[in-house]
């Protein structure tokens, strides 16, 4: 039996913490008098890290990848602070948990795909411990803990990073190399950093750097792109936005902040899930036609840009199950980064 196996729910901070106790061959009591010292001890040092802000879970397969066996799991999986992503890896495979890095914090878990897609989706929580390093790979399913709840198939998802070129709007999935670091994890703020070596849009090949930030508290995460060999070419431009699942979207401005959002029956599993991106206003954000993306370019971002995506689902973490409230968090949010 694996020691690090995936627990297939989470039935409240009590049980997830018993759950782990006794798998470390501590007895599970109740909170008692006579309840032993170092089960006391070692129960707050996980209630501790339970409730910590944020988290990274970047981990793979002890194993070299095989494309031929890409479901193929050897052993425990392992966490990793870096990694060169193997140019074979392919969609559906298990080598890398989640397929690709998760931000975790207490309000929501967001994930890219770690292979060519890189496209980023939404992992919906009922709980405010951090869970995404123990949940099964049944995550499609609504469990305790939530659930994956975002459709991505060949749209932007969400906030994924893309470029427009000649009217047409290219991810960041054609490239040489894709290293991913985690810059920190845990506390209040855990990043990670994706630099893509030659990367090709048309006929440039280019270096570009993505820093990706999400904070305890927040719905919303951030993105930073930029070029590191130059700026972009005056015919391209950084772009992103959301998965067109519903033909509705708001373009505004609120508070000296770009915002473009969404609310509606969204959700992989048809429940009401509100989406959105906000930028500066610096930045040059205006909407461009696509068939399956709401997609925002970025006209003033040579140089790079800095966005932030946010979702709220639901039948999520804090009761936001009405636009009128998803549209107060999107206010909140534009406080937190004005203050920025």
């Amino acid at each position: 039996m694996m020691q690090n196996r995936f627990l297939q729910t989470i039935g409240g901070t009590r049980g997830f913490l018993c759950g782990l106790l006794c798998l470390t061959g501590v007895a599970c009591q109740q909170n008692t008098g006579t309840q032993n010292n170092t089960a006391t001890q070692q129960e707050s040092q996980l209630k501790a890290t339970s409730q910590a802000g944020t988290q990274v879970v970047m981990k793979v397969q002890p194993h070299t990848y095989d494309d031929k066996q890409k479901t193929l799991i050897s052993g425990d999986y392992a966490d990793k602070q870096k990694i060169e992503v193997p140019p074979a890896l392919s969609g559906q495979n298990k080598w890398f948990m989640f397929e690709g890095p998760v931000l975790e914090n207490d309000k929501v878990a967001y994930r890219y795909y770690a292979d060519k897609r890189h496209r980023f989706d939404i992992y919906g929580k009922k709980v405010s411990d951090l869970v995404m390093d123990t949940v099964s790979w049944d995550y499609h399913n609504i469990m305790d803990w939530g659930s994956d709840i975002l459709k991505v198939g060949n749209s932007v998802g969400i906030g994924s990073p893309a470029i427009l070129y000649q009217d047409s709007i290219y991810c960041l999935d054609t490239w040489d190399k894709k290293e991913i670091a985690v810059m920190s994890s845990g506390g209040s703020t855990s990043s990670i950093r994706t630099t893509f070596y030659g990367l090709t849009v048309g006929d440039q090949s280019m270096t570009i750097q993505q820093d990706w930030h999400l904070s305890t508290g927040d719905y919303h995460s951030t993105i930073e792109l930029k070029r590191l060999d130059g700026d972009l070419p005056d015919n391209m431009r950084f772009a992103t936005g959301i998965v067109k699942h519903l033909d509705d979207f708001t373009l505004e401005t609120r508070d000296g902040k770009s915002v473009g959002y969404n609310w509606g029956k969204q959700s992989f599993h048809k429940q009401n899930l509100g989406m959105g991106i906000i930028s500066d206003l610096d930045s040059g954000p205006r909407l461009h036609a696509d068939k399956l993306s709401h997609v925002i370019v970025y006209d003033n971002s040579r140089t790079g840009v800095k966005y932030h995506f946010l979702s709220v689902w639901a039948d999520g973490i804090g009761g936001i199950d009405t636009k009128e409230k998803f549209i107060t968090e999107i206010g909140r949010s534009v406080q937190t980064l004005s203050k920025e």
